[in-house]
């Protein structure tokens, strides 16, 4: 990790443990990723925003990698929520499907993106929703830093916009557009430029949280890597292939994984 990226999170650090923040883990094995995603595909069908499937998750082909980390925490003996960090690959981002010149007006500015999505919660308790959240969106902004990413890019549905902007900074990056593959919900696309806004003195609450209690880079060391052994007969693969035509237990040819194709035909990793 950049030296400068030591001394922005280092700022200000608290010694006490945050013990009343909701617990977070890295995924590190396939049934924990699948369970995460089983509880996304659960509240996304709920919600209306996703076909039923036999596979019983929800996942995106932008979303399966090495590049990309799943964030838990536990309710009892069940996923409790989650939330999916991808950096920017070969395949693009979700977001690509309906926001692509906004995010290649970034990338040519040399600008390094991780999308935050596929975000989703158990419990019906708001209080309890938004502890959650923090402690999630703590671990995607430390996870952005150890990476060495400049920008965190998200969609969300526009009465939501207000709380990311006021709890960490992030600013409208493109005007709402509807979704067609969430049912024509609306998307608007927000931007937090990382580092410029981790160095500024003075933050707004979810930002400070973040940067007052740092996350090493040994907590996303062992995460699961979506090796094409470890994905073959699982539930993801499965979905991906009937949904997208995507086998990811296959390993790819040097020329395939050069490609660079995007998926023109992404569900979405919005966060309703």
């Amino acid at each position: 990790m950049p030296q400068t990226v030591i001394d922005i999170t280092a700022h200000r650090a608290r010694s006490a443990a945050r013990s009343s923040a909701p617990p977070c883990l890295c995924a590190t094995s396939l049934e924990q990723v699948e369970s995460a995603w089983g509880l996304v595909f659960e509240r996304y069908s709920q919600m209306g925003l996703i076909d039923e499937n036999p596979y019983g998750v929800h996942a995106v082909p932008t979303a399966v990698g090495p590049h990309a980390c799943v964030i838990w925490g536990p309710e009892g003996p069940d996923v409790g929520y989650t939330m999916t960090l991808f950096r920017d690959n070969p395949m693009g981002l979700a977001l690509d499907s309906v926001y692509a010149p906004y995010l290649d007006e970034l990338r040519r500015k040399g600008r390094r993106l991780l999308e935050v999505g596929m975000l989703a919660d158990r419990r019906q308790s708001a209080t309890r929703g938004i502890g959650a959240l923090f402690s999630m969106m703590r671990w995607a902004i430390h996870f952005g830093v150890h990476t060495d990413l400049t920008d965190i890019v998200i969609g969300v549905h526009p009465r939501h916009a207000d709380f990311y902007i006021r709890c960490y900074g992030f600013e409208k990056f493109a005007p709402p557009t509807s979704y067609a593959l969430v049912r024509n919900n609306p998307v608007v696309l927000l931007r937090l430029s990382l580092l410029e806004a981790l160095a500024k003195d003075l933050l707004p609450r979810g930002l400070a949280d973040a940067r007052d209690n740092p996350i090493p880079s040994s907590a996303f060391s062992h995460r699961f890597e979506f090796e094409p052994e470890q994905l073959r007969g699982s539930q993801i693969a499965g979905f991906l292939k009937a949904r997208y035509g995507i086998d990811p237990s296959r390993r790819a040819s040097p020329a395939e994984s050069t490609a660079g194709q995007r998926p023109v035909a992404l569900q979405s990793c919005v966060n309703l």
